[in-house]
């Protein structure tokens, strides 16, 4: 079981991030687009490229939040 975002989901061994956030978004039709967001795992910050090969553990803690411009 890992949290994304405070919500607890089911992982399979060896799934990636991207995996999961692809089951996510068939679910709900959205499109991520991990260049765009912030992600945290663990209270470990990951470029777009880790984030989208991060293979899951049991009990990750996975914040994917958008990236927000201005000033």
């Amino acid at each position: 079981m890992v949290r994304l975002n405070g919500a607890e989901y089911d992982f399979r061994p060896g799934m990636s991030l991207k995996e999961l956030v692809d089951d996510y978004n068939a679910d709900y039709c959205k499109l991520l687009d991990f260049n765009e967001f912030l992600v945290v795992i663990n209270n470990t910050g990951l470029t777009a490229v880790q984030a989208q090969e991060k293979i899951l553990s049991d009990n990750d803690k996975i914040f994917i939040v958008p990236m927000m411009d201005g000033g």
